[in-house]
């Protein structure tokens, strides 16, 4: 009896350590699975200010396609000057979330799955086709493309490799293929996800303009094969 009592007490003793270790695990915020600070904008905006930590640019045009990139200004450096360059020189519609705090602007960024800002949402939604330009670590130049518009995303892959430039497989946690990502909240539900190495955005910033209107080029004539 002493021994069960002894063995009762045990098995008592680890379940209510292991409840309190679940407990525990899911009680953390999901920022601090994903790195963010914010889990959507509404989260962001009622701790910073519009104009003075981010602002939102934006242009609508005619055009079924929207060029986005919702990581920009001081974020991801180089989205936004390359879905400006890429929306100005086709005429598309334009949308870029930027961090522009003097310093600290990681803290601004909100995972493409849980970007909500309104504007964003209603533009794309409007959108056949949608390219969501953002920017990875990497030394080297090269461009991840994900998003659940393979069709394109494999023409723009082409385009890219017919210039010059250096497309690598996409790791699983760059694909952009969930269903709320907001690259795939088109029209068609799909889009395409550019995810672009520092080497080669600081190709585009470094005042040698041949690179980027290569690029450009490049994805122009992508798009411009499907329509």
């Amino acid at each position: 009896m002493i021994i069960k009592r002894e063995y009762s007490f045990l098995s008592s003793t680890r379940l209510i350590v292991s409840c309190c270790l679940t407990i525990l695990m899911f009680s953390q915020p999901t920022a601090a699975v994903s790195g963010d600070i914010y889990n959507n904008f509404k989260e962001l905006s009622s701790n910073k200010v519009k104009n003075v930590d981010y602002k939102i640019e934006t242009n609508v045009t005619d055009s079924d396609v929207i060029v986005i990139a919702i990581h920009g200004g001081k974020i991801e450096k180089g989205t936004t000057e390359l879905a400006y360059a890429l929306s100005s020189h086709n005429n598309y519609n334009y949308y870029s979330y930027m961090g522009i705090k003097s310093k600290g602007n990681l803290e601004l960024h909100i995972t493409s799955d849980k970007f909500d800002e309104p504007t964003a949402l209603e533009m794309v939604s409007k959108s056949k086709t949608t390219l969501s330009i953002h920017g990875c670590s990497g030394s080297e130049e090269f461009t991840y493309i994900g998003g659940l518009d393979t069709e394109l995303g494999n023409r723009i892959k082409a385009s890219l490799t017919k210039y010059g430039f250096t497309v690598l497989d996409t790791p699983k946690n760059l694909a952009g293929i969930s269903p709320n990502n907001i690259v795939n909240k088109n029209m068609n539900g799909r889009g395409v996800q550019l995810e672009i190495s520092k080497g080669l955005r600081t190709q585009f910033l470094s005042g040698n303009n041949d690179r980027l209107k290569s690029y450009v080029s490049a994805i122009s004539e992508a798009i411009s094969s499907i329509q």
